[in-house]
């Protein structure tokens, strides 16, 4: 009789403290005890899937839930043969999102290549391959810029024939950081 008790309460009544059990005089089946244990990783896995999925969304989204997103009609870009001096080629972009596109800073991939970011009117600092300046640019919905490259065949000491890259930093989720490649074959 007393195994029936502890198997009901077991399952009918699991989270009754052990206290209670001694009280009654009553042993506590392992079963019974532990009976919800099972559920315990799977419902710690579901929650903490949902706590970053709302991270996620919260970040790329915003409070507003739209995004800018990048567009370029060109990335790529053949000066052909370039004389010993600075050449120079305009890209063009726009931001086809519904939301602001924030531009984060540019990177190059050789000192002889340098790059600017012009955002209505205004200029950002010249970009290169080191020291690069902390700079934002906001691009609101609709609008186009402009990343303009210019090459420096003096920098470099022998006659290069080669591409050169630039790294343009977004919050675009789909395009977080845009390269664009420059070909130059030096005279």
């Amino acid at each position: 009789m007393e195994e029936n008790i502890a198997d009901h309460m077991g399952r009918v009544h699991p989270r009754v403290p052990r206290r209670k059990y001694s009280e009654m005089n009553i042993l506590r089946t392992p079963r019974a005890r532990h009976n919800w244990m099972p559920w315990r990783p799977i419902v710690a896995v579901v929650l903490t899937g949902v706590v970053i999925a709302g991270i996620y969304f919260a970040v790329t989204v915003g409070s507003s839930g739209r995004l800018g997103r990048f567009y370029a009609d060109h990335s790529y870009y053949d000066f052909g043969r370039v004389p010993q001096s600075v050449s120079e080629h305009d890209f063009t972009f726009q931001n086809l999102g519904e939301g602001t596109l924030v531009i984060i800073g540019a990177t190059t991939s050789c000192g002889c290549t340098t790059a600017r970011v012009e955002i209505g009117g205004d200029q950002s600092p010249q970009f290169g391959m080191h020291n690069n300046p902390s700079w934002t640019g906001r691009l609101v919905s609709g609008s186009a810029a402009k990343l303009s490259v210019y090459y420096d065949a003096a920098e470099m000491p022998d006659m290069y024939v080669g591409d050169r890259y630039i790294y343009l930093r977004t919050d675009d989720p789909g395009n977080p950081e845009v390269q664009f490649v420059i070909h130059v074959q030096e005279a």
